[in-house]
């Protein structure tokens, strides 16, 4: 018994004709003919019933054919794992504007280690445009702040860390971390929804059932909330990676000695085929809670 013997018997079939199934093997009728009779002599008994119209299976060819379709499925399974190895491939990672760069080295490093791709391609993107990119699948994975995403997609954490409240500057300083109650009656300068960032600001509040008031305009990204709370357009969160001077900023506590936090995860489409593989991979990137530390 062949391969190539199997593979005739399928594509007899699929044809219903020994001529077709010739023509589509690209060898003589003749010759596919003998390579069945061949295999049906070795099994002991008939896989087609063969009239002057039509080849059919016969029940005994029937129940042969899943197993045949099986076999050729492994054997095409083995090329292309084979051709995967041998051809250059691409890994393409999506990220926010909001993931810190140390958190990209960490997981670029891990993913070409891992020999996801013999090259990691970056994109930097707003967040509705990966989650879409995932779903078209023009992307491969992406690192999101955040958990909240649609069933289509699988995810892992692998960073987190804390938020700061930057109050504006006519409120009095302080040193004591600041808890989301105290902080209703405050105004907030916002980002658009693009990097993330305002819908966790926004989360946080919701949970906390407490308004969130907001300055009538908009920056064009994080990196100059902390210019607009000095200039006392109103107060900012921040990730402590982004903030830009520790002056003034305290840790944001949802409750005693619950600090609030941004959680970095891997995000993946379901039908991602390595996203098994992927998740076993980051496990070991699992954050821990981090100190509620401002950079110095």
């Amino acid at each position: 018994m062949t391969l190539t013997q199997l593979e005739h018997v399928l594509v007899t079939h699929e044809t219903g004709s020994f001529s077709r199934a010739a023509r589509a093997c690209g060898i003589t009728q003749a010759a596919l003919s003998n390579s069945v009779a061949k295999l049906e002599e070795e099994l002991g008994d008939r896989i087609f019933a063969r009239t002057t119209r039509r080849v059919a299976l016969t029940p005994f060819g029937e129940k042969l054919l899943p197993n045949i379709a099986r076999v050729l499925g492994g054997r095409d399974a083995i090329v292309e794992a084979a051709k995967a190895q041998q051809a250059p491939t691409t890994a393409v990672l999506g990220h926010s504007p909001l993931v810190p760069s140390q958190i990209l080295t960490r997981i670029v490093g891990a993913i070409r280690d891992a020999g996801f791709g013999t090259e990691i391609r970056l994109v930097e993107e707003n967040l509705s445009d990966l989650l879409q990119r995932l779903g078209e699948h023009t992307i491969d994975i992406a690192v999101l702040p955040g958990a909240d995403y649609a069933s289509a997609f699988r995810s892992a954490p692998v960073f987190e860390e804390p938020l700061f409240y930057v109050p504006r500057r006519s409120i009095k300083a302080r040193t004591a971390p600041a808890e989301l109650k105290e902080l209703g009656s405050d105004t907030f300068v916002m980002v658009p929804d693009r990097c993330g960032l305002a819908r966790l600001t926004r989360g946080l509040f919701a949970a906390a059932n407490l308004p969130l008031n907001t300055y009538a305009g908009e920056a064009m990204s994080y990196h100059v909330l902390q210019e607009w709370a000095a200039l006392d357009l109103g107060s900012a969160i921040l990730p402590a990676s982004r903030l830009t001077s520790d002056v003034g900023a305290v840790p944001l506590m949802r409750a005693p000695l619950m600090p609030a936090t941004v959680t970095y995860r891997v995000v993946w489409h379901r039908e991602y085929r390595r996203g098994k593989e992927l998740a076993a991979l980051l496990r070991p990137y699992r954050p821990q809670r981090p100190a509620a530390t401002p950079p110095t």
